[in-house]
Parts: C-alpha cells; structure tokens; sequence
C-alpha cells in the first residue's frame, strides 16, 4: 500500500491565529511547572483516607505516571495503518484542522464525541460502550488495554490524530479547573509537534508516556513535523491501583 502524502492534503495547514499566538505566548515556559509544582497547587493535597481526593481537586496541569509501560512502536504501527486505511474521522473541524479520531472502545468506532453530541442521555457512554468494529484491527492495542492500563472498566477509548500541520485550537475541555480528566497516552509524538498549555507551557510528552491530565485549563496543539502524531484518550474507571499510582506521582512532584 502506497504511503499517504499528507502534505499534498494541504487545507488544515493555514492554522489560526489564536493557535500562533498561544503558542507564542505559553509554549517556552516549559520547565517551569516542573521545577515548581506549588504554582499550582500552593501544597502538596493528601491522599490519606481518600483515594480520590488528588485527582478531583489538584489544580497541576498534569502529573506523570511512567509505570505503566506502553508498547508505543506496535500500537503506532497498528494506528498508522487504520489512518492510512482511511478508518479514522474528523474531529471538531470547528476546534482545528487535521484533526482525526478513532474509538477502539465506545458507542461505535465513529462515534468520538460525548452522547449529547448525537442527542443521546450522558449515561449512554456508561451503558453502551464496547469494543468497537475496529479492535479485531489492532490486537495488539487491545491486549495492552486489558493487561497493562489498569482501568476497572473502559467507556470511551480514542485514537487520536493531528496531521502533519494540523492544529487545534486553544480550549479547555471543562469549566472545572480542579481535577485531572482523562488519562492521555503519547503513542508518537514528533519533533516539532506539542501541547501547550496557559500558564504551564509545554506538556513533556515522549512515546510511550502516561499521563492525567487536567483539561480544565486552556490548551492547544499544532504539529509543525511531517509526520501525524497519534495519542490515545482513555475515558472510565481506573482501578485503585492506577489511582495509587497518580497518588504516589503526584506527591513525587513535591519533592524539589
């Protein structure tokens, strides 16, 4: 099968203005929230006698969770593939440009938005979630899911893609700062591609990396490779021990 040229798909490639100018203004503070975790939160939040009380009221932008090991070079073949089987839709196209999706687990394959999009009740994601058409395509993905991501139970699993010169816009994801959302796994993320965030700057993504992040503050994306990046979005029930996980991560932020 011949390789798709991405770049001969050129319409997504004239990015706004309010993507530039974020990048311009946040993208080289990168480093800072790292050294210095109480600019978000002014103390380390406790973990005794709550599991949850870290990830639903922390203010930090992200916390790293390396544990988790990720098979990056087979999941991203396994990706590839789909996107260049044209298995893949768009997303938002009024958020950004070259931006695809793709549930491996969920309401459908095509289905990558939340239930009120199709006029559907917000418990529909809990009641009708299963792997998708798409998972036969990529065993390995799918057994990495089951053995290694820790989750109790998956509702929303996304593939998600941002072409070479894509973009997306700066946004936050909920009017709710405090607390981590979903869980985002870096299956690839080239040189020249990033995800900045205001106040924090650049999200230390590299292949394979694991992290919560806390899509309450305002962030955005631009690919600048030649290359699609591909992350997994994973949306559920993570089990205790993941849970300890962030727990303990978290707290290792505080100690500078």
């Amino acid at each position: 099968m011949d390789m798709i040229n991405y770049k001969r798909l050129a319409y997504w490639e004239n990015v706004n203005v309010e993507t530039v100018e974020h990048f311009e203004t946040w993208e080289n503070v990168d480093g800072y929230f790292d050294r210095n975790p109480a600019v978000a939160d002014k103390y380390q939040l406790p973990s005794d006698g709550n599991i949850n009380n870290i990830m639903d009221n922390t203010n930090v932008p992200w916390v790293h969770i390396p544990e988790i090991p990720v098979p990056w070079k087979d999941i991203h073949k396994e990706a590839i593939h789909l996107l260049e089987t044209e298995c893949f839709s768009l997303h938002r196209a009024n958020s950004g440009g070259g931006w695809l999706s793709l549930c491996i687990h969920g309401m459908s394959s095509v289905h990558t938005n939340v239930p009120e999009d199709y006029n559907l009740p917000d418990s529909a994601e809990e009641d009708l979630s299963t792997w998708t058409d798409i998972a036969k395509f990529c065993p390995i993905t799918k057994e990495w899911m089951q053995d290694e991501m820790l989750y109790d139970k998956f509702t929303r699993v996304r593939f998600m893609a941002v072409l070479p010169g894509g973009w997306i816009m700066p946004h936050s994801d909920t009017d709710r700062v405090a607390g981590l959302g979903a869980t985002n796994v870096a299956i690839n993320n080239p040189n020249g591609c990033a995800l900045v965030m205001e106040e924090y700057g650049t999200m230390p993504f590299t292949p394979g990396s694991v992290f919560k992040i806390n899509t309450g503050h305002v962030h955005s994306v631009w690919n600048r490779s030649d290359e699609p990046r591909i992350h997994m979005i994973f949306d559920g029930d993570p089990s205790i021990e993941f849970k300890n996980k962030v727990n303990k991560n978290y707290a290792k932020m505080f100690d500078v």
